[in-house]
């Protein structure tokens, strides 16, 4: 249950917390005065999408906080995604005017999937818009099958169409005709060879830029290496001669012996260091048919890198794929062959459970019918025939274009006057039946999915009159039965108003040259001075009507509990 909405910076809000309570909740106010944006607020804290033209002007954000309590439904998905699931979660949603979003439940950071995840099981929200989704049949197919229950055949046959594109995609791959399969091999034939015959390797690239490197700047090295020769040569000739002058003078200074010593052992290194230089120079030699070589296999390399995937790995990984690819074009006809039987397979199992789907949507719909037309029955609708007619697709039909939701297709119809036949409920309906046939399916649907608030944005559109008090006596019941839920609803009835356990005014002011929405929760005296708005009525005498009203739907609402 929704216990409290915060709301800051969204359209023409600046700020603005709402408690609701159990049962029936109204929104009341003039036309325009912000009631939907309180609506698109809840939607888009539970996951909906926004763009930044939610965000009120001159603001940098847009953000929404919302408190649940009694949230067993979401309890499950709470905990596999490491959250904490009390009796209450709180979930709160930020955009900024760049663009970036920040969502947050039960104060942790989370992502939009799975906000989505864990608040489709805390609300539903039914908008204007939904009147004319209904009226399309793949959206009626939708509403059939949340009140089926298809045991795991319905995610067994997405699995089976998924495989069933893949077996379709190989079987593409192996080429349609003779011509285009020898075709494609020879261009496979060419490809192969090209890499294998160049022997990639990624050393050997790495060894060939680096004596690319090297004689790029042989001249440099040269000169360095020369130099250097020249210097450690200087050295061997002066430490030679530091030896002999401490040999003369040997038998008349004791520590000459030992300094000739050190300096014979740096002339070993010295002479060890000259002969390395030297070998280093004579194999520096310049050859301009081994640069060409070099050159030239770079740019090979370089080339079939480009062509085959931008690296040496890319192209190995390359030739191991069209090297299993020409096996299995030459092995086309056996290829073809297993690959037709497991078409065949899955197509098998594919049917199976769409049999299966259409029995339970047969047995759903023979039930959802009854309920409909008891729901409308009870919402003065009375003699309204309704029911689910199938167009199911044969085997041989349902080979021919496998679908991963079954072999049905489902049309809503409807007659709403005894004796008058069924048609397509985009036919026959009118707005004020609309209403009521959507308040019907949410209320089915709400009770079979467990979702414990239901928001209607203006479900009395169309609807006045006798017609106005029963639904809000089936928005009262539905409210407050065994299985009852929390409605919020956007009005403009008094009927609906009056029924209510706890009215919220909205309305617009000026504040400083800007136009605000507020919202004020309505009590004793002010609900009934709201109906009595609502009924358009002036003075004392409209203060008396609306009282009665109010009166006479508490006493309705006891009969309730």
């Amino acid at each position: 249950m929704l216990k409290t909405l915060e709301i800051q910076n969204v359209a023409l809000i600046s700020r603005l917390s709402i408690d609701f309570s159990e049962g029936l909740n109204v929104l009341s106010g003039e036309t325009g005065s912000g009631k939907s944006i309180i609506v698109d607020s809840l939607a888009f804290v539970l996951g909906d999408r926004a763009d930044k033209t939610l965000i009120k002007y001159g603001e940098e954000y847009a953000s929404v906080t919302a408190l649940f309590t009694d949230v067993f439904g979401a309890a499950e998905k709470l905990r596999e995604y490491g959250y904490d699931d009390g009796d209450e979660l709180l979930i709160s949603r930020k955009m900024t005017a760049a663009g970036k979003n920040e969502i947050r439940i039960q104060g942790k950071t989370s992502t939009l999937a799975i906000l989505k995840e864990v608040c489709a099981e805390l609300a539903d929200i039914f908008g204007q818009g939904q009147h004319l989704a209904l009226l399309k049949e793949k959206n009626q197919l939708a509403v059939l099958d949340s009140f089926c229950n298809f045991g795991g055949d319905d995610a067994a046959l997405k699995e089976y169409h998924s495989r069933l594109g893949k077996v379709s995609a190989q079987l593409g791959a192996l080429g349609g005709s003779d011509y285009e399969r020898e075709r494609t091999l020879d261009i496979l034939r060419f490809q192969i060879e090209e890499i294998k015959n160049a022997e990639l390797s990624q050393q050997e690239e790495e060894q060939l830029l680096a004596a690319h490197k090297r004689m790029v700047n042989a001249e440099k090295i040269a000169v360095a290496l020369g130099e250097a020769l020249e210097g450690v040569d200087n050295a061997v000739t002066g430490l030679s001669g530091a030896v002999s002058r401490l040999g003369d003078v040997a038998a008349v200074e004791e520590r000459a012996n030992d300094l000739s010593a050190r300096l014979e052992s740096g002339m070993i290194e010295a002479e060890d260091v000259r002969s390395t230089l030297e070998d280093m120079l004579s194999s520096l030699e310049f050859s301009e048919e081994e640069a060409d070589r070099i050159n030239n296999r770079i740019e090979e390399i370089r080339r079939l890198k480009r062509k085959y995937g931008g690296s040496v790995e890319a192209a190995l990984q390359f030739l191991a794929d069209a090297e299993k690819q020409y096996d299995d074009l030459q092995n086309a006809a056996q290829k073809r062959a297993e690959l037709l039987d497991e078409q065949q397979d899955i197509l098998e199992k594919m049917y199976g459970c769409a049999r299966r789907i259409t029995a339970e949507r047969q047995r759903a719909a023979a039930q959802l019918s009854l309920r409909i037309k008891g729901e409308l029955d009870q919402l003065g609708m009375k003699g309204t025939d309704f029911t689910v007619q199938f167009d199911t697709a044969d085997r041989d039909r349902y080979f021919l274009s496998p679908s991963p939701s079954g072999a049905d297709e489902v049309t809503f119809l409807m007659s709403a006057n005894v004796g008058e036949p069924l048609k397509p409920l985009s036919k026959v309906i009118s707005g004020g039946e609309m209403s009521r046939f959507m308040l019907a399916v949410k209320n089915i649907t709400a009770q079979a999915e467990k979702i414990p608030t239901m928001v209607f944005d203006e479900i009395d559109s169309g609807v006045s009159g006798n017609m106005a008090q029963m639904v809000a006596q089936k928005l009262a019941s539905a409210a407050r039965g065994k299985q009852g839920y929390q409605c919020i609803v956007i009005t403009h009835l008094p009927q609906i108003a009056a029924m209510s356990d706890r009215i919220v005014r909205v309305e617009k002011r000026l504040c400083d040259g800007r136009t605000e929405t507020f919202a004020q929760t309505l009590e004793d005296n002010g609900r009934i001075e709201e109906v009595a708005r609502l009924m358009g009525g002036v003075g004392r005498h409209a203060l008396v009507n609306a009282e009665e009203l109010v009166q006479h739907s508490e006493k309705y609402k006891s009969t309730l509990e």
